[in-house]
């Protein structure tokens, strides 16, 4: 028999996503092309990644520059094996975790060069992210945030309603660097990831909404979990060409 709890805790979609490499679309490649548009770092560049997830951009910056990463994030898993991996890649010295709420950051201002964040900064929304994290650049600092957007303005009206209900905030991506100009930023570039970063978040994570089914058959906020998780999959099949994530960089002066 089902258990009566529909509604799942917090604690189960964390514990969910550990089995997941990427916890959102993106890829190495994005990141890395999105490294590329930050042309003039100085040496030894701090780096603040808010909401590294497991390390998937984490390693990749460390690995290309020789730089200091602090790598933030709420669940401790995560770190955990962040850590372990910067380990095996032999890129510890470059990376510290440190575990906190990306919309409290516990940094002094002027700590940063870069702060950099994948597919998270919806947690804050897009704006008060830009707002909050900029005193912590120093002058010439970059920010370097993925979010999602609309592609189009007459999105089919299934998609519509599942982001209005998801992500209210979520808007276009002129009005997105007008907001960063607004906020004091100097919008470097941007550009709308791939149609293959999404099936690098959505192929595995179908794969492991399906074995989470089976796992937690007779548990009614695991199957409630995997609902939501198949919807989110569903729309993206049937409507993924109306919305996207667009990298965008900005520098602080």
């Amino acid at each position: 028999m089902l258990e009566e709890e529909t509604e799942f805790p917090l604690e189960m979609m964390f514990s969910f996503f550990e089995g997941v490499k990427r916890k959102g679309p993106g890829s190495e490649t994005s990141t890395l092309k999105a490294l590329s548009l930050l042309k003039e770092l100085p040496a030894n560049p701090q780096i603040a990644e808010f909401g590294c997830g497991s390390g998937v951009a984490t390693i990749p910056l460390a690995r290309s520059l020789d730089c200091s990463v602090i790598a933030v994030e709420i669940h401790q898993p995560f770190l955990d094996e962040l850590a372990a991996i910067a380990v095996r890649e032999g890129l510890a010295d470059r990376i510290k975790t440190v575990q906190a709420d990306m919309g409290i950051p516990p940094f002094p201002n002027g700590s940063f060069d870069v702060i950099w964040s994948e597919a998270a900064i919806y947690n804050v929304g897009f704006k008060r992210g830009l707002q909050l994290w900029k005193p912590l650049l120093r002058s010439g600092g970059y920010i370097v945030v993925s979010e999602v957007v609309w592609l189009t303005s007459a999105p089919p009206s299934k998609a519509k309603e599942f982001w209005e209900a998801e992500y209210p905030m979520m808007t276009m991506v002129e009005q997105n660097i007008n907001t960063m100009s607004e906020l004091g930023y100097d919008p470097v570039g941007h550009f709308i990831l791939p149609l293959e970063d999404w099936q690098n978040y959505y192929d595995p994570l179908q794969e492991h909404v399906d074995e989470f089914r089976l796992m937690h058959s007779a548990n009614a906020a695991a199957q409630n979990l995997a609902d939501c998780l198949q919807s989110e999959i569903d729309l993206w099949k049937e409507c993924g060409s109306s919305f996207g994530y667009c990298f965008f960089i900005g520098r602080s002066f």
